[in-house]
């Protein structure tokens, strides 16, 4: 059994790389013990007590640089003298406010997701500091600092896909598509499409079919007896398609179900898993390339769209989306703020297969 570690006055333990990890060597690679604790923030910065926090695909390709494909990041290079804390998204109570603070205060319950690609604060810590701007207030006390972190990314992406769609949404009762269903944003997107009164169908395997109907499904086809596009050759079209999970071949899949007219909305892109390696070149301009099209006619048959939204979580998002319509992620796993399970919830994060939104709780130890 490892030793506990009890941090100094200016210091706190936290789960962080001294350089880059191996490409999928991320739960290997890590260390759990003290870093430097964060300065008192200064003018409209805000140092939180990190609570809750999750843990993604995204966080491992940030902590083995490919984030993004290793093409977006502006994280610097981690070092022994500056080591990278991971994490994006938190929840957790303000311990002190900048003099230039307007809106939050001590003691307040709030939530964010960090904007890494600016070098921002990890979340995997004791404490992080964020603006002011990019905090949320939670407001609703009946909601635990886990649901928070686990839901910050889910409403994030959800609306930016659903407000791609609305028009769609918005005209009578539209059928709806939705791959990847059972994932953190899968589960989240179900319960913020129930507001349209449309036909939704969820692709998830078939041991997560009951969660996905719970969360809004109308309907459910496991992609792992058959692929999805042959189960639905003669289904009535969709007015909408929303892929959660990426790549060519399920948008090759999908585009025989998408309606006239009709809509594919991604936010993944034509890569499937890029968050998990180095794209090449060609890869990373052919899906940008393909990514400046957003908007255009896939030969005159539906719309292809890719909804890539940028942090931070705003409080009117985190207002319609969390607080009003009730959306919550389903948590795979939660694990306490130690070693052993950190690792083995990065295990499972990077096998493309989580099943949920995987959260550290920081107040289990």
């Amino acid at each position: 059994m490892a030793a506990e570690i009890v941090p100094s006055a200016d210091k706190m333990k936290a789960v962080y790389v001294n350089e880059w990890s191996a490409i999928g060597a991320v739960a290997d690679s890590i260390s759990f013990g003290e870093v430097p604790s964060p300065a008192a923030p200064k003018k409209a910065d805000v140092l939180v007590s990190v609570k809750a926090a999750s843990i993604s695909g995204d966080d491992v390709g940030l902590m083995q640089d490919t984030f993004a494909g290793g093409t977006a990041s502006a994280t610097p290079k981690p070092s022994a003298a500056k080591p990278l804390v991971g994490g994006m998204d938190y929840a957790g109570v303000v311990l002190a406010v900048g003099p230039d603070c307007k809106k939050l205060k001590v003691g307040d319950r709030v939530c964010g997701i960090m904007k890494r690609y600016e070098a921002q604060a990890g979340t995997w810590a004791e404490k992080t500091t964020a603006p002011e701007k990019d905090v949320c207030k939670i407001e609703d006390d009946s909601i635990s600092f886990v649901d928070a972190a686990a839901v910050t990314m889910g409403v994030f992406v959800d609306q930016a896909m659903i407000k791609l769609a609305l028009k769609k949404l918005s005209s009578g009762s539209p059928r709806c598509l939705v791959i990847g269903a059972s994932g953190a944003l899968g589960t989240v997107l179900l319960q913020l499409l129930k507001k349209y009164k449309g036909h939704v169908t969820a692709i998830c395997s078939g041991k997560n079919a009951e969660t996905v109907r719970s969360m809004g499904a109308d309907e459910v086809i496991d992609y792992t007896t058959q692929p999805f596009g042959e189960q639905l050759a003669t289904a009535e079209k969709y007015a909408v398609v929303f892929d959660l999970v990426g790549g060519t071949e399920v948008q090759s899949e999908a585009a025989p179900l998408i309606e006239r007219g009709g809509m594919y909305i991604t936010a993944v892109g034509r890569v499937k898993g890029w968050q998990f390696r180095k794209l090449t070149t060609c890869e990373f301009m052919g899906a940008l390339c393909y990514m400046m099209r957003a908007g255009c006619d896939c030969c005159g048959k539906y719309t292809w769209a890719f909804a890539g939204p940028y942090p931070p979580l705003t409080a009117e998002i985190w207002k319609e989306t969390a607080l009003e319509s009730g959306a919550r992620a389903a948590i795979a796993e939660e694990v306490p703020f130690a070693e052993a399970p950190i690792r083995e919830a990065l295990r499972r994060a990077g096998s493309h297969h989580a099943g949920g939104r995987l959260v550290m709780n920081m107040e289990r130890e």
